[in-house]
């Protein structure tokens, strides 16, 4: 996940910056790779294949509710209570975080998708006083601005912390500095939560869809109370306090 802390800033390829962010890590050697390409590609033609029913409004709806409450509990239940244990004891700390990276890499990919068939299945459901070309202005600037503060934030800090690795180990990485404050991080404390977060209001404007707009708040409030719950105490033991 995006958290503020970080090793050393590393600048990565953009390419795998935008793979990485959107669940497909190819930084990370090349023993999984191809299973991690197939995974990935049979993973998206299957939400090509359930398109026509996963963008009906019901099931739109309850899709997303589902990837809300697996994404954020799994997520605070992993890093911030037994899973991370158990997964470390079962497979060794190296083959236990390559299994939660691919999971967290999925959910990733859901939480994208599932705000998409939102968008769609309840598209043109802003006031009709709101013009088209302001929607569409409006939404660009929005996505544009979003997708930039969280790929330059990915990029600062690398996809390791994006993924939340001094998180699962428990500790800061072998080359931890501490808090960044490079890059978007000497503007804004969590850029990824913040402004990083931006697309998809911008693209829920530009589709003008209500129910849009209001998921992509909730699935922001859902990384806010994740970091204020799970990740800040975190932070705080580990690179404030030592």
């Amino acid at each position: 996940m995006h958290t503020i802390t970080a090793a050393r800033p590393i600048t990565w390829r953009l390419p795998v910056v935008l793979l990485g962010i959107s669940g497909l890590r190819l930084d990370r050697g090349t023993r999984y790779r191809p299973a991690r390409l197939l995974l990935f590609t049979a993973t998206a033609a299957l939400y090509y294949l359930l398109t026509p029913v996963l963008t009906t409004p019901a099931v739109a709806t309850a899709y997303a509710t589902a990837v809300w409450l697996l994404y954020y509990g799994g997520l605070s239940l992993t890093l911030g209570g037994p899973g991370r244990t158990a997964l470390i004891a079962r497979f060794g700390e190296d083959r236990a975080y390559a299994v939660y990276e691919v999971a967290l890499g999925l959910l990733f990919m859901n939480q994208s998708f599932a705000q998409a068939v939102v968008i769609y299945a309840y598209g043109d459901s802003l006031p009709a006083a709101i013009p088209s070309w302001a929607a569409y202005v409006i939404g660009a600037a929005l996505m544009a601005a979003g997708t930039f503060a969280k790929v330059w934030a990915a990029c600062t800090v690398g996809l390791d912390t994006y993924y939340c690795r001094d998180m699962f180990a428990g500790r800061p990485l072998k080359d931890a500095d501490g808090l960044v404050v490079a890059g978007p991080y000497r503007y804004l404390r969590n850029p990824m939560y913040g402004a990083g977060n931006l697309h998809a209001y911008g693209w829920a404007v530009w589709s003008r869809s209500l129910e849009g707009l209001a998921f992509a708040a909730a699935f922001q409030l859902g990384i806010y109370l994740f970091y204020h719950f799970s990740e800040r105490p975190f932070i705080e033991r580990a690179y404030v306090r030592s």
